[in-house]
């Protein structure tokens, strides 16, 4: 992926996040057609996050001829196969998103038809507003400045667990954006111009992460 794709991911993930979630599409489809001008095969993350919005927007054959497009592009039988499962259960949304009626609709109309009893509201703590773990931050920042070879497979790692807990506190990717910026931006002695370097690879490895749909 290109600087320019990373950079028209990242904003369709903003739009997404203020509920544009059409001109997220049309970012996500932009980055993918420039992609595949490059490389035939599609980028799994890619696909799998623009399959998620075509989901979101009731766009069901469009998300089913994604990820068909995506298997045939593949080389190797493990990639191939890696969205079977989605593919299968898109096909059969979609497949039933067809249909004039089904049974789940009769039993949605019958439910709105019995009296409703009234239930007891429980006020639910807000969660306190997530940040970044300074044991992360700090890993990152130490990888980043480690020179010599060890730095790549030491960012790597950091950017890893980075994503990781982004994702399993549903933070917005802008917050681990930021966070890595900070990590890079002390400085300990590495060239600037290398230390530019290992961000931008970072950054591509942090958005691949962060978009990887979880198996379904």
């Amino acid at each position: 992926m290109t600087g320019t794709a990373a950079d028209q991911v990242r904003e369709a993930e903003a739009r997404h996040k203020i509920g544009d979630s059409a001109a997220a599409v049309q970012l996500l489809e932009e980055a993918l057609a420039a992609s595949v001008a490059t490389r035939p095969a599609y980028p799994g993350w890619l696909c799998g996050r623009l399959a998620a919005l075509y989901r979101t927007l009731g766009r069901y054959d469009d998300e089913v001829h994604l990820l068909e497009r995506y298997r045939e592009s593949q080389t190797s039988e493990e990639a191939r196969t890696r969205y079977d499962a989605r593919l299968c259960k898109a096909r059969t949304i979609a497949e039933r998103k067809r249909r004039p009626d089904s049974g789940a609709l009769d039993s949605v109309r019958a439910s709105l038809g019995r009296p409703r009893s009234r239930r007891s509201r429980t006020a639910i703590p807000e969660a306190p507003p997530y940040a970044v773990s300074a044991a992360t931050v700090d890993a990152l920042s130490r990888a980043l400045h480690t020179e010599g070879d060890a730095s790549e497979a030491l960012t790597r790692a950091a950017v890893e667990r980075l994503a990781a807990e982004g994702r399993a506190a549903c933070a917005p990717v802008e917050l681990l954006v930021t966070a890595l910026k900070g990590a890079t931006a002390s400085r300990n002695g590495v060239d600037p111009t290398e230390l530019s370097s290992r961000y931008g690879a970072a950054l591509l490895q942090l958005l691949a992460l962060y978009f990887e749909e979880a198996p379904e």
